[in-house]
């Protein structure tokens, strides 16, 4: 999923907000692997820096600033029990970090980790019928730094190429899925047939699509990718 940034400014650099500066130093080369674990690195120091303990308000303290615009792509895999995890969380991690490696993607921190609960929303990642159930979420990213649309180009066309390599070698074995939500609709009819084969095979689309036209039948709610993602049984 893409999400939006502000409008640029050429501002004194002591000015930047780290998030800014981040982007100004990704910028310089962004898809050069060895520039940019440099800039993980220093952003890794930059955490350390930063630890420490606070208590407040939720709407205080859990937002923060993701940084400028970015290409995210997040899955929710199930990671056992809260009384018996089954490690499949940091397994995970390890076989990601592992596929970075060695496909030398030029991967900008963070890879955002997080655990919840199952939900008992049919329609959710993590919906599971076991209260005692967990579900660990991993998003990977891609700043766009630049407004060079050349460039901008092929970091979109690099993200894809590492989504879609979690994709092939760690989401069936993890029955991992995406955040519904926060997918990119192909425009390739092959691609987009297998993406609705998949939503099918996690999510109860026909209920789903029979209460959708129950309770919104002028379809207010409904948009393009809606429709283009959950198609009734006699279309797939």
């Amino acid at each position: 999923m893409l999400y939006p940034v502000g409008a640029s400014d050429e501002r004194d650099i002591n000015e930047f907000s780290f998030t800014e500066l981040r982007d100004k130093l990704l910028a310089l080369d962004p898809l050069n692997k060895e520039h940019v674990v440099k800039v993980n690195q220093a952003e890794a120091e930059f955490w350390r820096k930063s630890e420490g303990y606070r208590v407040g308000w939720s709407d205080e303290i859990l937002g923060f600033d993701c940084g400028g615009q970015q290409w995210v792509s997040e899955t929710c895999f199930p990671a056992g029990t809260l009384a018996k995890p089954n490690m499949k969380d940091i397994e995970y991690i390890e076989e990601l970090k592992q596929l970075i490696e060695k496909e030398n993607i030029p991967a900008p921190a963070p890879i955002e980790q997080r655990w919840t609960a199952c939900s008992k929303s049919p329609m959710s990642p993590a919906s599971s019928s076991a209260e005692d159930d967990i579900f660990s979420w991993v998003g990977i990213i891609m700043y766009l730094p630049t407004s060079d649309a050349r460039q901008r180009k092929e970091i979109t066309e690099e993200f894809f190429h590492y989504r879609h390599l979690t994709q092939t070698l760690l989401w069936d074995q993890y029955s991992a899925f995406e955040h519904w939500a926060k997918i990119e609709v192909p425009k390739d009819k092959d691609e987009l047939a297998a993406l609705q084969a998949r939503l099918r095979k996690r999510f109860p689309v026909d209920e789903y699509n029979k209460a959708r036209r129950e309770l919104d039948p002028n379809k207010i709610l409904s948009s393009n990718k809606l429709e283009k993602m959950f198609v009734s049984s006699d279309v797939v």
